[in-house]
């Protein structure tokens, strides 16, 4: 069985961080690469524990360079991402489960720890066919779109509530409790990293038993931006505005629709990758 991880940073124990201007600054950032890739390990540790025969993990935070590869566990493949792929994921439906680490609250939480919705200095909030969503959630759905569940999330409490409320049944690890945007009380790491990978283990070995999210077809992906600059080459990408800040993507296949969201033309990830899947097998 193999099973795909995505990371984040801001939902680790140990980030610090304060806002530039309207958005997020990590200010430790080679402790948490450090920090990051011990999670990232301790839940490989546990997957393999379960019955994962390969386990594969996108750095997806920034620029993906966050996980130190010299650091981590031998048995991970990793991807990073920076060409046509990115931000999307690298997945296709060979996999068993999905996993999120380090994940965050969506835009506009007030426990959320470092909350922001893909862009902390560009998207005031997303909405999925009139509700709102955030990175765990979308991640989530486009996983589902392949057959795969999102078997844990961890992250501070506001993310594990988040994915709880969305997913219904995953098992969550809470890293640390927020107080506001950039107040936090984080839970040792060693503590951290025991349960991460005692829970990677329990959820791996009844992968098999945790539902797909249903979908909804069709989808409109509703998009909130700070200024009205982003909103124009949104526009401009084929993006329909629904007013100065404002814009809308719609359609019947939700990797399409997100695609476009990420700059692509209608259809033409689809073209490129008509199966989703960009990892070799």
């Amino acid at each position: 069985m193999k099973a795909f991880i995505l990371t984040d940073l801001e939902g680790i124990s140990g980030l610090n961080g304060r806002p530039d201007g309207v958005g997020n600054k990590v200010i430790n950032e080679e402790v948490c690469a450090r920090l990051l890739t011990q999670e990232v390990n301790a839940v490989a540790e546990g997957l393999i524990a379960g019955g994962a025969t390969e386990v594969r993990c996108h750095d997806g935070h920034g620029g993906s360079n966050s996980i130190l590869i010299e650091s981590l566990c031998p048995r991970v493949h990793l991807y990073q991402g920076g060409g046509v792929l990115d931000p999307l994921l690298p997945l296709d439906g060979s996999f068993a489960a999905a996993i999120q680490i380090g994940a965050h609250a969506m835009n506009g939480v007030a426990d959320g720890f470092m909350n922001h919705t893909y862009n902390s200095h560009a998207v005031v909030g997303m909405w999925l066919n009139g509700k709102p969503i955030g990175e765990v959630g979308i991640t989530a759905l486009l996983a589902a779109g392949l057959g795969i569940p999102t078997i844990l999330v961890s992250g501070d409490r506001a993310a594990c509530r988040e994915a709880k409320a969305f997913l219904g049944r995953v098992e969550t690890v809470e890293t640390k409790v927020g107080i506001d945007r950039y107040s936090a009380i984080n839970r040792p790491p060693p503590e951290v990293r025991a349960e991460l990978r005692s829970t990677a283990e329990r959820a791996m070995r009844s992968a098999a038993s945790f539902s797909i999210i249903a979908r909804k077809e069709p989808f409109e992906l509703k998009v909130e931006l700070m200024d009205p600059t982003f909103a124009d080459r949104a526009e401009k990408a084929g993006a329909e505005r629904v007013n100065a800040v404002t814009v809308v993507y719609a359609g019947d296949d939700l990797w399409d629709v997100f695609a476009r969201r990420c700059g692509w033309g209608a259809g033409v990830y689809r073209r490129r990758f008509p199966c989703t899947g960009s990892f070799p097998s």
